[in-house]
């Protein structure tokens, strides 16, 4: 399995353990943990099918590049406007959103720890 499919699974793992701890904590923004989580893996799951082969193409490259932003931009305008009342709600939101937006980069930190690397050492030796 390549690294970057490791990743995605690492990432889904946090995302639920993420939405789990919010439900635990702040029951009412488990929905903003949620789509920060799933948007991350959507775009995450954009860029593979993009770079896959030896091939990228730019203007794929770049509209995929736009998309992610304009996505997150949504996410964010959608949170600002369903909480701007509350000022305390809207920040949580924001938090819990960008912990689920940096659910591949926190996955990307977790498989770069040594436990990882030493199974896949392991298996190549054994091979």
């Amino acid at each position: 399995m390549k690294d970057e499919h490791k990743i995605a699974f690492i990432a889904i793992g946090y995302g639920i353990v993420l939405s789990v701890v919010t439900y635990i904590f702040y029951s009412d923004f488990v929905t903003w943990a949620m789509l920060g989580a799933l948007t991350a893996l959507f775009n995450h799951s954009q860029m593979l099918q993009i770079t896959k082969g030896n091939h990228v193409k730019i203007n794929q490259l770049a509209t995929h590049l736009v998309t992610r932003f304009l996505l997150y931009v949504i996410m964010i305008v959608i949170a600002f406007f369903q909480l701007r009342e509350s000022q305390d709600a809207l920040i949580t939101a924001y938090i819990i959103l960008l912990l689920g937006f940096s659910s591949i980069k926190i996955s990307t930190w977790i498989y770069a720890l040594p436990i990882f690397k030493k199974t896949s050492t392991e298996t190549k030796d054994e091979a």
